[in-house]
Parts: C-alpha cells; structure tokens; sequence
C-alpha cells in the first residue's frame, strides 16, 4: 500500500475523531447525552431527618395553638406511603417515632398507635391511621387529636405531608408540607419490606 495513502486514512480518521467530540455549552441537564457530564453527576446528599421531623412538629404546633395544648392527648401514628395507604415502611415508621418525640419534648401527652393493642395494626408494615378510618377508633376516648400523614418518593425526593386532625370530626386542624432529598440513608428507610424479611 502506498505510504501517502495510509498516511491519508490515519489523517482523516484523526479528524473524524476529533470532529466526534463536540464541545457542549450549558449545564449537564442539556449535556449528559454528549457523556461529557457522566463523571460529574451529582451525588444526592441526605438531609438530617430527625431535625426536618422536629421542625414540622414546631410548625404544626404554631399553626394548630391555641387549639392545640399541653392538655391535648396526641395519637401519632407512622406515616403512610401515599400510594398505598395500608402499607408503610422503615421510613414511615421512623418518622412517626420522631414526631412523637418532639411533640413529648413541647410538653404534649403523646401515645403513639403501636403502643395500643386495640388499634389497626398492619403486620410488619407499621399503624396509622388516617382521616376516613377515624370512625373505627371512635371508642378511644382519651384520643383528642391524631397526627398522621403519607409520603410520596419521586425521582430525588421525598414529598411528606402531615396533619393534625380532630379526633371527633376529622377536621384538619393543622399541616404541614415539606421535602426530604433522597440520599442513600433515605433510600434505605424507604426500601419495602417482604414477608421473608
């Protein structure tokens, strides 16, 4: 083969290759399918549950006085998961205990729903209860107010909505809407259980 025609092939080829990699312009949004922004993909980072869980206690608290009082017998239950309201897990479960523990700290009288056998237990899944299904525990009359909620995960986040409702009438008293970033903690919590696990 002639010299000048190999040394052609290798001089287009390297100008092929260098046409191949285009310089993109913008933030990786608009640069991830040039693979340029591979390497640099964010790393989502956890936020601090039990700080986020004790600010929405002091939220609802401040929305919910003077209505709300230390006199008040508090039912907090685990959070739901928001497409399944008869299912919860880790997180849902951690995040009522949280809550319980913040409203103890303000001074509240707080039993939390596992603690009573008498209530809807959901095996393995965790006890909530939720606005509709009031009714059925209409004989705990040492309930005042019920605080409960759901949650729903997106793609890097955790939307989480919770209330307090009169234990009577239902009516929401107070609530409360935030979002935890799905960090690696997070999607842990949230990982659903199996009934051989």
């Amino acid at each position: 083969m002639d010299i000048k025609l190999i040394f052609v092939v290798l001089l287009l080829s390297l100008m092929t290759n260098g046409c191949s990699q285009r310089i993109a312009f913008g933030n990786c949004d608009f640069r991830v399918k040039s693979s340029e922004c591979n390497h640099q993909s964010e790393i989502v980072k956890d936020d601090n549950l039990i700080a986020a869980s004790y600010t929405a206690v002091d939220k609802l608290i401040q929305d919910a006085t003077p209505i709300l009082s230390p006199q008040t017998n508090l039912l907090v239950t685990s959070i739901a998961d928001i497409d399944n309201l008869t299912y919860t897990t880790t997180f849902g479960r951690l995040l009522g205990e949280q809550l319980a523990s913040r409203f103890t700290q303000q001074g509240y009288m707080v039993t939390e729903a596992k603690f009573n056998d008498n209530l809807k237990i959901i095996p393995r899944n965790g006890e909530f209860v939720l606005s509709r299904e009031l009714r059925e525990l209409r004989d705990f009359s040492w309930v005042n107010m019920v605080i409960t909620g759901t949650y729903a995960v997106s793609k890097n986040k955790v939307y989480i909505t919770l209330k307090i409702l009169d234990f009577t009438t239902s009516k929401v008293i107070a609530s409360y809407a935030y979002t935890l970033p799905t960090g690696q903690n997070t999607l842990s919590l949230l990982q659903k259980s199996f009934w051989w696990w």
